[in-house]
């Protein structure tokens, strides 16, 4: 009897001293990433900003990174970090990393401007409308007008006319959506295409089926409105009035 009693204290007494280590294990833990998570302990020391670019400006970029710092190497917010980054109008897209023991390194894609938008901003490949501070030196050579809300609409109808225009030799310099839904090309030759707002595509495969005969003409076309049912309206280049 009295060795059964001596095996349940000592069992107990294991069970007391686990309870003590996991108490003191957990506090420790806690006291631990408190002295971590404290900003003046392991303070971030720089900033790599990965990948190569031709119009970001790499310096402001980094100011604005460092402004948006809240703490040390473990407590700082990496999701405040990449939104400081995508605020910077050439960030497309933004990675940010840790690395031991003081730095972070920031991967950045540039955005890549396939158009001019309007007046003072430009679009990218996948229909979103930016606006930088300062524009590419080159001059993009095609360009859009309407609605921002519309711009991925706006990018896929290019898509599509560009294709038509192209099968026949010609291709699409500007694209206007206006307010009442109307659509307006510009081709390279500067001919306005006026497509209106219903049946887009198969009026400009009826245009392209005889284009040619208008370009043989002695005057070339300056405006062709395709909003008619049966056919559509030729105004000439004034300038070639014999």
């Amino acid at each position: 009897m009295k060795g059964k009693k001596t095996k349940v204290l000592a069992r107990r007494w294991r069970l007391w001293v686990l309870a003590g280590f996991a108490v003191t294990s957990v506090a420790g833990f806690y006291v631990l990433a408190g002295y971590l998570m404290n900003p003046q302990v392991m303070p971030v020391r720089s900033i790599q900003i990965k990948n190569e670019f031709r119009n970001l400006d790499k310096v402001s970029l980094q100011q604005a990174l460092l402004k948006a710092i809240d703490g040390g190497f473990f407590s700082v917010d990496l999701r405040k970090l990449r939104a400081a980054a995508l605020s910077a109008a050439w960030v497309a897209e933004a990675k940010v990393t840790r690395v031991w023991p003081d730095k972070l390194l920031v991967e950045v894609v540039e955005q890549t401007p396939i158009a001019s938008w309007g007046e003072d901003a430009l679009l990218n490949a996948n229909g979103e409308v930016f606006r930088p501070q300062r524009k590419p030196d080159k001059q993009l050579p095609l360009r859009f007008n309407g609605d921002e809300d519309k711009a991925s609409l706006m990018l896929d109808f290019f898509i599509t006319g560009q294709k038509m225009f192209r099968q026949y030799g010609m291709s699409i310099r500007e694209v206007d959506l206006d307010k009442r839904g109307e659509w307006r090309l510009k081709l390279t030759n500067g001919t306005t295409i006026v497509v209106g707002k219903e049946q887009m595509d198969k009026r400009i495969k009826r245009l392209l089926g005889v284009y040619a005969v208008l370009e043989q003409a002695q005057r070339k076309p300056l405006r062709v409105d395709l909003r008619y049912e049966q056919g559509f309206a030729v105004s000439w280049r004034e300038e070639e009035k014999g």
